[in-house]
């Protein structure tokens, strides 16, 4: 209990931890709300929604030419299908989540703003799926979209890159996205890790992940190299 008192202000910590010794039966109560703050971290308005001043930058861009493919499942900053939009302008461009209804961009990311787009499998599911993890150089703008691993449907794409249809959603993602960012995507390579440990819904492929925890919370760390 005295290590995830640490995520509380000292004064707070050696309240507790004086109640606990005067009142034993409340170690449980006080270990159970330490817990929640763990695994629910209080989130200010800033971190809650995307930046109103963000989005207005993304759309004053209405000019620009975008790649698009159509029914992508953002996570982060909005839990939503969208369309993905990624501007051909390699200067001043931008990733941006576009919402098919309104024609609107509900979220973006300037490429100046990029640090780096990484791409993993996602684990623990039947079919492959991957995620693309875009990081801004600075700030809380980043961008989390999952596509699926299964062939692209012609339909869905709007680029001026040639798309073959035996290319997969995320192979054609990866190339829209090299053709475009400074940087190329990140993917891990198995020459770098590869865990030992099976995976229990692909057992076939490769795990490039161990399994992590923060606190009592419980999810994949990968490994990967970052130039």
């Amino acid at each position: 209990m005295m290590q995830d008192l640490q995520v509380l202000p000292q004064v707070l910590a050696s309240r507790i931890l004086d109640t606990v010794k005067r009142y034993p039966d409340t170690t449980a109560l006080f270990q159970d709300l330490i817990n929640h703050i763990h695994t629910h971290p209080v989130q200010t308005k800033d971190q809650a929604a995307p930046s109103k001043k963000r989005k207005l930058e993304i759309e004053t861009s209405t000019a620009e030419e975008f790649d698009s493919i159509a029914d992508i499942s953002f996570s982060i900053p909005q839990r939503k299908k969208l369309k993905l939009e990624i501007s051909r302008n390699v200067k001043i461009g931008a990733i941006r989540g576009t919402n098919t209804t309104t024609g609107e961009a509900e979220f973006g990311i300037r490429y100046a703003d990029i640090d780096a787009c990484i791409c993993l499998p996602v684990p623990e599911k039947a079919q492959p799926q991957y995620s693309f993890c875009v990081l801004p150089s600075s700030g809380d703008d980043q961008v989390l979209f999952t596509v699926p691993g299964t062939k692209i449907k012609p339909e869905a794409v709007d680029s001026d890159i040639s798309i073959d249809p035996e290319e997969s959603y995320k192979e054609a993602t990866i190339r829209i996205l090299n053709k475009r960012l400074k940087r190329k995507v990140i993917e891990p390579d198995e020459r770098d890790f590869v865990s030992t440990m099976a995976q229990a819904h692909r057992k076939g492929e490769k795990a490039v992940h161990v399994k992590a925890f923060r606190g009592s919370k419980d999810g994949m760390y990968p490994f990967f190299r970052h130039t």
